[in-house]
């Protein structure tokens, strides 16, 4: 067995079990592609968020604005949310901006009752990128 002992075998073999996939960071997300989430803002406004068969619905808790979005699974764990209607936007000015800009999200640790993803929001004047946790049960207040 003087072949066992050789580096460049062992890590062919460590190589073929990882292109195999059983070895992988990559969260399972299946969970999260129906479903009932909950998101708070810094200003601590709870967001409700359902998500089933590619809409996501958002209602503001505090003012009953809900605003619907197009969710278009790019894999397991990454999404693109584009505007389709709702009471979000205010002004004219607001809803073209809505309807000009797409959300891409990453989910990027799942826990026992939140997520954490990125979220990309690419506009026409510009991209931005922020993290942030979004609940699997309603959180303690």
């Amino acid at each position: 067995m003087k072949w066992m002992k050789k580096p460049a075998f062992l890590l062919l073999l460590l190589s073929v079990i990882l292109s195999m996939g059983f070895i992988s960071n990559t969260p399972d997300c299946t969970q999260l592609k129906k479903g009932r989430f909950h998101s708070y803002t810094r200003q601590g406004i709870h967001i409700v968020i359902n998500r089933i068969d590619g809409i996501q619905q958002d209602i503001n808790t505090k003012t009953n604005d809900t605003t619907y979005w197009k969710i278009d699974w790019l894999d397991n764990c990454r999404f693109a949310a584009t505007y389709l209607t709702g009471s979000g936007p205010k002004t004219e000015e607001e809803k073209k901006f809505y309807q000009s800009t797409i959300l891409f999200y990453e989910v990027k640790e799942i826990a026992d009752n939140y997520y954490i993803g990125a979220t990309t929001v690419k506009a026409p004047n510009g991209n931005s990128s922020s993290t942030d946790t979004t609940w699997l049960v309603e959180r303690d207040r």
